[in-house]
């Protein structure tokens, strides 16, 4: 007989431990298995990140050069969320289902529906 097994641990099943390392650090992280590659690519983004702004900025500390990424990331996720902000669509729909719902409303007066 199969044993049933409850949410948290089918939960749990999905998850599991990888080490990302970012500027020659090892960071263990718990984590999906469907995000692997992602947490993969953005440890590689940091990196590239990283390097690009020692090799711009060699004189500045290692604490600038990530305060620059940290600012650089932000700023694409910033940018990310703009060209992700439905809101002026979900807008003009409703202003559109009000004009409909109006021309709807006089028609029916006009024929004596209402």
């Amino acid at each position: 007989m199969k044993e049933r097994r409850t949410v948290k641990e089918n939960f749990m099943d999905d998850r599991f431990k990888i080490k990302l390392k970012i500027d020659n650090e090892e960071y263990p992280l718990t984590i999906l298995r469907s995000d692997e590659e992602d947490y993969r690519k953005a440890a590689k983004r940091i990196d590239y990140k990283l390097n690009k702004y020692r090799n711009t900025f060699p004189r500045l500390d290692a604490t600038k050069h990530w305060l620059m990424v940290a600012l650089e990331l932000a700023y694409e996720n910033v940018l990310l969320e703009k060209k992700n902000d439905t809101q002026p669509y979900f807008d003009r729909l409703s202003e559109l289902e009000k004009e409909i719902d109006r021309h709807i409303g006089e028609s029916e007066a006009s024929d004596g529906k209402v």
